[in-house]
């Protein structure tokens, strides 16, 4: 019930959204939607919410998808906001990294790597539903308790950056054992974001500024996209008007950049 006695009605498209998936057989993701759909099922089961409590549900499926996000260094991405579609909790996988094979198409890191970024992207999910310290769109990194969240299943991601510093062990290991899958063994101690440009680990980057593009920083209304340049380096903390007005808050301009990641990732690497 709402503040003011109004029944609030919860639907959860995601049962429907899943069996379209599975089910269409034009879509060259299909088999790889159906694994990923049933290894995160199998993630919040036995790693991230595998008990039930009495004082709040489960932690929601996520909505699994398949988009070019025109970034190499971007392997996977949680986005904060609603999907255009109106969806909730989804976890986008990078068509970049998916290569054909076989009339496939496979995840050209293998499936260790792509797991691993599979459940960091669930953990990102379990700290916006549950965590105490989530994040938000004026301030998308990866704090100490998503990181506290990812160590005690055996993921290792740096403070604040979000990318891998060693190989998981722990829980996810163990489960990658049983389920049969081979945990890479000659690259522990390559430097992941730099080992031929491979950034196995990261699951957001940001670009280094080219040299030749304007030194002024684009802001942007989160609520209608209105978009300026400034040259404070710091945060103006401009509020738009209009925007504040109509949401019945103060909505701040946001970093352009960083409203993008957190649009289709949580991260501010």
């Amino acid at each position: 019930m709402k503040d003011r006695g109004v029944l609030v009605e919860r639907y959860d498209p995601q049962p429907e959204v899943r069996k379209n998936a599975e089910k269409a057989s034009d879509w060259p993701y299909r088999e790889e939607a159906a694994y990923l759909y049933r290894m995160a099922v199998l993630f919040k089961d036995r790693l991230i919410d595998p008990l039930h409590h009495l004082e709040r549900e489960r932690l929601p499926d996520p909505v699994i998808a398949f988009e070019n996000l025109r970034n190499r260094n971007t392997l996977a991405a949680f986005r904060l906001t609603r999907s255009p579609e109106g969806l909730q909790n989804e976890i986008i996988m990078n068509a970049e990294h998916y290569i054909d094979q076989d009339d496939k198409k496979v995840w050209e890191y293998g499936r260790w790597a792509q797991l691993e970024s599979l459940l960091h992207e669930q953990v990102h999910e379990w700290q916006q539903v549950f965590g105490k310290n989530p994040i938000s769109l004026k301030r998308v990194y990866h704090n100490k308790e998503f990181v506290e969240k990812c160590e005690s299943l055996g993921l290792h991601p740096k403070m604040n950056e979000g990318y891998h510093l060693k190989l998981a062990d722990g829980p996810f290991a163990i489960l990658m054992k049983e389920m049969g899958i081979t945990r890479p063994t000659d690259i522990a101690e390559i430097d992941w974001t730099r080992a031929g440009g491979v950034p196995i680990k990261r699951d957001w980057f940001r670009p280094r500024p080219e040299g030749g593009k304007s030194t002024l920083t684009k802001w942007e209304c989160p609520e209608c996209h209105l978009k300026v340049r400034i040259g404070i380096k710091g945060d103006p903390e401009i509020v738009h008007e209009p925007c504040s007005i109509k949401k019945g808050e103060k909505v701040f301009f946001v970093r352009a950049d960083n409203l993008a990641q957190a649009m289709l990732g949580i991260s501010n690497d």
